[in-house]
């Protein structure tokens, strides 16, 4: 039975008047049954006839009045109280007039007192009552009730409002359809609130002034929502939208603290699309009735390409003045040509973790662990300036790696984090592009002192540029984004590739190949929406694109001889703009770097020219890759052969490679004979005559 029992009961002895006043309505052989029900009812023992006396008649309108004036006395106390009845909050909150009221407390009845249901089996032979009962409740008088059918009809403000349903959903109720209370609604008027009907999907959250709020538009958009719900229309809709989840909901509280009111927090993300507007009906009445805020999570997979959110969901929520609150990913807006002026969209970005604001979650994620006692703050907080990640990624990220400490039997320590965080980094490139091992390190890049600092320099922007844009503020006007961009040219075999995956080992990020076969077309326009799906997917996914012999796309922009040259122009022009636009690291290689378009020039942070290496060079290249483990017949000076043949360090490896394998073949140790076939071998390759040295 709901709270405040003695007003709820006050209801139904009027609802007992009202049924004592249509004993008619019931066959005659169960008439005075129904009667001796209603009259137990209403203590009283005047009543004893099978029909109704004019003097119950007067009994029942003068009993009526009686209520009438003790509900009036009962409201009156209660509110001065501040106490008011949930009834009666029901009917102020929602705005239910008196005959609703009674509609309302019939289809309640049968769930509050088992005494209706067998009335209601007396009248109608239904425990539940029909449309025909509850219109004579309202209206006794024949046909004329049927002007009140709207009252339980889709648009009534019992169904629409989620009060009631209909048994069986009916979508055109008619005089037999029965009615019972909506998922909620009983636990609601006895004061608890249930969430079984949301499937586990939702969660009430008491934000109780806890959020210290220091973001002014979120108390703005408080502000605007109270006197938009109070005073004016259209009703704001507030969308909260950015790249950290934690942080939305965070926001979201803060604004919910702002208005001081409680928290519905509903996740669409596994829901059915059948299953969404019941269950936003549903959610959208309790935020009203308990004078909430609704806070909508996993709607990314309803926003289109083009940022327009579904107008099935708007037209959902323009029909209430309830503060809603949408956390999504990105950005959206309603489709003009499907909502109406009803609400008003309000728009906050939230910004995710600064490099600083990262460390501080890393730090927070790693106290009272188990740490490796070589991990200092300097190697987390370069951890942190390298990795975009948000809270739950950074949360995923201490689990993986404390898990692959724990299997070892060991304390976590700078490589397990930096894998969690390659692991947390999660993204579709693999659809798009192809994931290079990087196996070298820095000491393995055999280069000219002033190209090794080049890419030293490269290492250590990555490293320090979330302390230098985001806490020194020089990204606020200096600089346009947080990328970084590199083009290294030189002839095929000069260390190019190479160089991309050791930059990739020392960060500890992954390195991604563009397939630029899979990426430029003949068609017009499809090499852009290619390369924008690259971007898009690898935008916030701590990788490292690269861009291996790309002169196809790097070329200086040529002139417009005919559509095709504009069109190729246009795309060159595109990827100039995206690459400034992008956050991530990308490197690109080109064997033809004369053909360098200037305005690239301008846009790339370092362009890196492999030289073709020296006879100097040549040698530590022959004395790395050859590997010292290596059986050989005799020691094999090296020398002749950095003097004799000019390859660079690609085909340096090739004839290391195929020496070795030859050598294999033959169960015997490693030769000055083979290495010489393999020089060879990568002279012919290359269309060149090959003279033996003695």
């Amino acid at each position: 039975m709901p709270e405040n029992n003695q007003y709820f009961q006050n209801y139904l002895k009027l609802l007992d008047l009202r049924l004592l006043t249509l004993l008619n309505l019931c066959p005659e052989e169960t008439r005075g049954d129904a009667k001796d029900y209603m009259a137990d009812a209403l203590d009283t023992a005047e009543i004893k006839d099978p029909g109704l006396s004019d003097q119950e008649v007067l009994f029942c309108a003068e009993m009526s009045d009686m209520l009438s004036k003790q509900q009036d006395e009962l409201y009156a106390a209660a509110k001065a109280d501040g106490k008011l009845p949930r009834i009666e909050l029901l009917r102020d909150r929602l705005g239910l007039d008196a005959n609703e009221m009674l509609l309302l407390t019939a289809i309640l009845a049968c769930n509050a007192d088992e005494r209706f249901r067998r009335i209601y089996k007396l009248f109608q032979n239904s425990e539940e009552p029909r449309m025909d009962l509850l219109l004579a409740l309202i209206a006794p008088d024949g046909m004329d009730r049927y002007r009140f059918a709207e009252l339980l009809g889709p648009e009534g403000k019992l169904l629409s409002l989620r009060l009631v349903e209909t048994v069986g959903n009916v979508p055109e109720p008619g005089p037999l359809t029965t009615y019972r209370p909506a998922p909620g609604l009983l636990a609601w008027l006895n004061g608890t609130r249930s969430l079984g009907y949301y499937q586990d999907t939702a969660e009430w959250i008491e934000v109780s002034h806890r959020i210290n709020n220091k973001d002014g538009s979120f108390v703005n958009a408080a502000a605007a929502i109270e006197v938009a719900e109070f005073e004016r229309e259209p009703v704001p809709l507030v969308s909260l939208f950015g790249p950290d989840q934690e942080r939305l909901q965070y926001a979201a509280e803060a604004l919910a603290d702002e208005l001081e009111r409680p928290m519905l927090k509903l996740d669409f993300s596994g829901l059915d699309d059948a299953e969404t507007i019941p269950l936003l009906q549903l959610a959208l009445r309790d935020a009203q009735m308990n004078r909430g805020v609704l806070v909508m999570t996993g709607l990314n997979r309803w926003i289109d390409s083009g940022g327009i959110f579904p107008a099935r969901v708007g037209r959902v929520l323009e029909k209430w003045a309830v503060p809603v609150v949408l956390l999504t990913g990105r950005s959206f807006v309603f489709s003009p040509y499907e909502m109406s002026e009803k609400r008003l969209l309000l728009r906050l970005p939230v910004e995710g973790l600064s490099g600083s604001q990262r460390f501080d979650v890393w730090k927070e994620r790693l106290t009272g662990l188990d740490l490796d006692e070589k991990m200092n703050e300097d190697e987390l907080r370069t951890l942190a300036g390298q990795f975009i990640l948000n809270s739950v990624q950074i949360r995923a990220a201490v689990n993986f790696g404390l898990g692959k400490a724990v299997t070892e039997g060991r304390n976590l320590g700078i490589t397990d984090l930096y894998e969690g965080a390659r692991k947390s980094s999660m993204h579709h490139l693999s659809d798009l592009a192809k994931q290079m091992t990087a196996r070298y390190t820095l000491k393995d890049l055999i280069l000219p002192q002033k190209q090794a600092a080049e890419i030293d320099a490269l290492i250590a922007m990555a490293r320090n540029r979330a302390m230098v844009l985001e806490d020194w503020g020089v990204g606020k006007k200096l600089v346009s984004g947080r990328g970084i961009s590199a083009l290294f040219t030189g002839v095929p075999g000069t260390g190019k590739t190479l160089s991309a995956q050791a930059i990739a080992g020392e960060l500890g990020l992954e390195l991604y190949r563009v397939d630029l076969s899979t990426i430029v077309s003949k068609y017009i326009g499809e090499t852009e929406k290619n390369l924008e799906r690259v971007f898009t997917e690898a935008q916030n996914s701590n990788v490292i694109l690269f861009f291996d012999e790309a002169d196809s796309l790097f070329g200086r922009r040529s002139e417009v001889g005919d559509s095709h040259d504009r069109y190729a122009n246009i795309e060159v022009g595109y990827l100039l703009q995206r690459i400034e636009t992008y956050d991530g690291i990308v490197l690109m290689a080109t064997n033809l770097g004369a053909n360098l378009d200037e305005a690239f020039a301008r846009r790339i942070h370092f362009i890196i020219d492999f030289p073709f290496p020296d006879e100097e060079t040549r040698l530590r290249l022959w004395q790395l890759l050859l590997p010292e483990n290596i059986e050989k017949e005799s020691e094999i000076d090296l020398h002749p052969f950095a003097a004799a043949y000019k390859i660079a360090g690609g085909g340096i490896r090739n004839a290391v490679v195929w020496a070795i394998y030859e050598a294999a073949r033959n169960k015997r140790p490693l030769s000055r004979d083979d290495l010489l076939h393999g020089v060879e071998r990568e002279y012919q390759k290359m269309g060149k005559v090959f003279i033996p040295i003695g």
